[in-house]
């Protein structure tokens, strides 16, 4: 009997729920944002978990790794996206993140068809650092990870509480968050785009 898949299956859970975290907010009801805002936390928390389960069950393999990324590029587009529409962050936040994506994602398929998965890509340490280190990976995740639920808790609180004394403040820190996490990504994207160039010619 084939042994199920359970890294895959906490990235294809994590897509759904980053789907069903955008139903619950357009529902706009006061628990339903609470719970939204703790299901951002969780997606983002499900991100360590399918690398750590598929390193220590040894369930590694190409497919896995391309289809974190996916799921990864799904959660961030479907937030992105949403929160940009619904007033809380630019939209050319959005355009950025799908275009850095997009392209980072033909030049890893391009570097993939001569045998080089996603990671191993990298020639010198910094590239390696910046992409593929547990370290920045980790810092990443957790920058969304706060990111999002603060954009979370800012559409709560212009939704049900408008005159919280703190909005502004709550405002000017989710704004300087997200052009954090859009600088990290590009910065991360850099090492993909000239790593690659070989693979190219």
């Amino acid at each position: 009997m084939a042994r199920l898949n359970l890294p895959n299956i906490i990235t294809t859970s994590r897509i759904i729920l980053a789907f069903i975290t955008v139903g619950l907010l357009r529902i706009e009801n006061y628990y339903t944002l609470i719970i939204a805002v703790f299901l951002i936390i969780l997606v983002v928390f499900l991100d360590f978990l399918d690398g750590y389960v598929a390193r220590k069950l040894h369930m590694q393999t190409e497919f896995g790794a391309l289809y974190d990324i996916t799921g990864d590029r799904i959660v961030e587009y479907i937030y992105w996206i949403y929160f940009s529409v619904a007033h809380i962050t630019s939209f050319w936040y959005a355009i950025i993140v799908i275009a850095r994506g997009e392209i980072v994602n033909t030049l890893r398929a391009t570097a993939y068809k001569k045998g080089k998965t996603p990671y191993q890509i990298h020639k010198t340490k910094l590239a390696r650092f910046l992409v593929a280190s547990p370290f920045m990976r980790t810092s990443y995740a957790v920058l969304k990870a706060v990111t999002f639920s603060l954009m979370g808790i800012e559409l709560f609180l212009r939704k049900k509480l408008p005159q919280f004394p703190y909005l502004h403040h709550v405002s000017v820190a989710t704004s300087v968050l997200a052009f954090l996490v859009v600088a990290v990504c590009i910065l991360r994207g850099l090492p993909v785009i000239i790593d690659t160039k070989d693979y190219i010619r």
